[in-house]
């Protein structure tokens, strides 16, 4: 399998080399503890040798943080945040086996957290979306 990943933040996107190495470690992580044989680039297009890949699994990360929401009906509200694309694809013929996004959120009342734990929030999403 060929995992294929990228990152399109929004313009106002703070820590950008922070978020994107904790997205890498994340889909390392989920990928390597699959049974099969993967290999994982960094690549905003497909590249041209895909043919020698089962599958091939194309990961646009788009938003990869805490949020924290003040207000009604509860004071504070917060968690972490992962949302991205993903496109799997025959890598023999190229054709198109799942188009998915996934928003996905751990937290609620009362929660406040921080980048800690992004690494391990990249994999659960994934995780969720996956299996």
């Amino acid at each position: 399998m060929l995992v294929l990943w990228s990152a399109k933040w929004r313009p106002d996107q703070k820590d950008v080399a922070e978020r994107e190495t904790a997205a890498w470690q994340g889909i390392q992580q989920f990928f390597v503890r699959s049974s099969c044989r993967t290999e994982i680039r960094s690549a905003d297009t497909t590249p041209s040798d895909t043919r020698g890949f089962g599958k091939v699994v194309a990961i646009t990360v788009r938003e990869l943080g805490p949020v924290l929401r003040i207000g009604l009906p509860v004071p504070v509200e917060g968690g972490t945040e992962v949302v991205f694309e993903s496109k799997v694809t025959d890598g023999r013929s190229g054709r198109t086996l799942a188009e998915l996004r996934t928003h996905w959120q751990n937290g609620g009342a009362f929660v406040v957290k921080g980048t800690r734990t992004l690494v391990e929030d990249m994999t659960s999403a994934l995780t969720a979306t996956f299996y």
